[in-house]
């Protein structure tokens, strides 16, 4: 648990032009900076950063926050290891309610994972500095021509991002360039870069002439590496093939089923809005990239798994499942249902031909038709059922026809998706055009049957419901930013120091409803004479109010006091105007009332004060 002290101070500390500009470009326009959003796309700037306020907002998508909520957001951290980051770039150390015990175990724990990213960061620059030197590189080149990229074309940005590099064919030249960069062999070993002999003292590297892939965390840095398998050299004298690909084993900083291959390269597509177009392979996914498909990501080495969906879900709630379109791939497919219900990712399925992976067919189709495979790939309970039936020629045998209705409804049953849950009809016209079904009792019973898997919603088994929208932390405002309400706070809001105005305070006691509750947190705000702090002031306020207030502080209006003062001034009057109007209009009523009652002497009293609120508006005296 971390003290709230604490978060104020990092959050104080953590200047959110400079954090955001690492990521965004910003120009200074008026009172606030103004880029282009790095949530969603789009080509005129719309997303506004205000420093002193420590506030963000894009008035495209409506993502808002604070520099915690915009580090999460970009990153796909959750809010304490934003605040971490946050307190490591501020040279803040965060502490949590740990024993002293505790925390020195924490800070022996970080010691030796900072070890390790620091062993993967010297391998990765030694295996690419290899692919530029090595006299036995031509193997690897040959490889990445054989798939259409080149450390000399245009795709060489992307080879980069990746880490691409070329393990030399020696027993132990990485284990030497660790040793003399200074690096410990038990921390190389427990990285899985070396290997301890099995005779005699030292150690022999595991990779050895292979094309090599890093593997990046969400933060960057380099957990572990995939090397696959090249043509043999000519004095290689193995007698059996070495396998394909072999993959670093699992470390403390490296956990196989918690990590995604280019997900830390495919954050911008995914927070653009882009679906992730879940691939199976480290090629496929290089490739795609390459080719402008950037936001390919793939499983390392195993089956799409929980932990994998859920990071997937801090960027997007939308997945295309691509895999290869044998039946390895169908069934890998298959699989993938389950971790995405968990995760509460809407998940589509894209076809390829048999025979064909992502990488094959995007070099021989090109990005535009594998685009279009994209956008064609129908739900993944579509897709399921589809598989289902597909060649059910099962006309008169009743209970291979059962079995495929029930089949089909386990598959519904275990559905989230309200829109997708709410296609009965549909999915029981598939079914008896397949089934052979004709006659209308039959139909009826299967109608029912369906509608039963549909009212046993996926959800009750504690899945998260899918969002009704992609954009994560967004909200639309309920409050209309074009009220004489809006405006009335957001002239507060630009300038908090015109509550103090006399003026202005006579019109305040007149103002009611989430507008007065705003103000009066606003006013205890103002109280502290040294600064107003924004975050406390936007958590007071009323719920309904709170989106277009964010918004208002991390782009104001006005530019000047005055500006906003006569502004202010004239919606003040504008309310108080309407104010009067709806109170004497509640009093006509009561008069009506009144006097069909025949009460003369509540009517006249009504009356009475109807004329005396009159005059004092006009400024008359009885």
């Amino acid at each position: 648990m971390l003290a709230p002290e604490l978060i104020d101070r990092i959050r104080d500390r953590s200047n959110i032009r400079e954090v955001i500009a690492e990521s965004v470009k910003l120009e200074r326009r008026g009172r606030s900076y103004i880029g282009l959003c790095p949530f969603h796309g789009e080509k005129t700037p719309s997303f506004h950063v205000h420093e002193d306020r420590g506030f963000y907002h894009c008035f495209g998508c409506q993502a808002s926050g604070d520099v915690i909520k915009f580090v999460m957001e970009i990153e796909g951290l959750t809010f304490i290891e934003a605040v971490r980051r946050l307190g490591e770039r501020a040279g803040i150390e965060v502490k949590d309610d740990l024993s002293d015990q505790e925390q020195k175990q924490r800070r022996a724990q970080k010691q030796r994972e900072d070890e390790l990213y620091n062993v993967g960061a010297v391998a990765a620059q030694f295996f690419e500095q290899m692919l530029r030197e090595h006299p036995d590189r031509a193997f690897a080149e040959e490889e990445l021509e054989r798939r259409g990229l080149s450390l000399a074309g245009p795709e060489a940005e992307i080879l980069r991002s990746f880490r691409v590099g070329y393990a030399p064919p020696g027993w132990d030249g990485l284990t030497q360039h660790l040793a003399r960069s200074g690096i410990n062999p038990r921390a190389a070993e427990t990285a899985g870069l070396i290997v301890p002999r099995r005779q005699g003292s030292g150690h022999y590297d595991r990779f050895r002439h292979r094309l090599m892939f890093a593997v990046h965390d969400l933060h960057g840095r380099i957990v572990a590496f995939s090397g696959r398998a090249l043509r043999p050299r000519a004095d290689d004298s193995s007698e059996e093939p070495p396998a394909k690909y072999i993959n670093s084993p699992e470390s403390p900083v490296y956990r196989k089923r918690e990590t995604v291959f280019g997900l830390f390269q495919a954050r911008a597509a995914l927070r653009s809005g882009q679906p992730a177009i879940l691939v199976e392979g480290n090629f496929d996914v290089l490739s795609l990239h390459a080719r402008g498909v950037r936001s390919a990501v793939a499983p390392l080495g195993t089956a799409f798994t929980v932990d994998q969906a859920r990071l997937v879900r801090r960027f997007t709630t939308d997945v295309v499942v691509l895999f290869d379109g044998d039946s390895a791939g169908k069934k890998a497919t298959r699989a993938a249902r389950e971790p995405c219900l968990e995760a509460g990712l809407r998940a589509r399925v894209a076809r390829l031909p048999t025979g064909k992976d992502p990488d094959d067919f995007v070099r021989s189709e090109g990005p535009a038709q594998l685009e279009a495979v994209v956008a064609r790939a129908p739900g993944m309970l579509d897709y399921l059922i589809a598989e289902s039936l597909d060649g059910a020629l099962l006309h008169g045998d009743s209970q291979a026809v059962a079995a495929k209705i029930q089949e089909v409804t386990d598959l519904i049953a275990q559905e989230t998706d309200p829109t997708v849950r709410a296609l009965a009809e549909q999915h029981a016209d598939r079914l008896a055009e397949r089934l052979g079904i004709t006659d209308a009792r039959t139909f009826r019973a299967l109608k029912q049957k369906i509608a039963r898997a549909m009212a046993s919603p996926g959800s009750k088994s504690g899945r998260p419901p899918l969002p009704t929208q992609a954009r994560p932390g967004s909200a639309a405002p309920t409050f209309s930013p074009g009220s004489v309400e809006a405006h009335t706070l957001g002239a507060l809001l630009d300038f908090p120091e015109l509550l103090a105005d006399r003026e202005v305070q006579e019109f305040l006691p007149h103002m009611n409803g989430d507008l007065a509750l705003a103000i009066a947190v606003l006013a205890r705000a103002k109280e502290n004479p040294d600064s107003v702090n924004f975050h406390e002031t936007l958590a007071k306020m009323p719920e309904p109010l709170r989106p277009f207030a964010r918004a208002r502080l991390a782009a104001p209006v006005h530019q000047t006091a005055e500006v906003a003062r006569r502004e202010l001034l004239g919606n003040l009057r504008k309310l108080l105007q309407a104010e009067h109007s709806r109170m004497a209009r509640s009093t006509q009523a009561d008069i009506e009332r009144a006097r069909l009652e025949g009460n003369l002497e509540q009517e006249l009293s009504l009356l009475k004060s109807l004329e005396e609120r009159a005059r004092a508006r006009h400024g008359s005296s009885s």
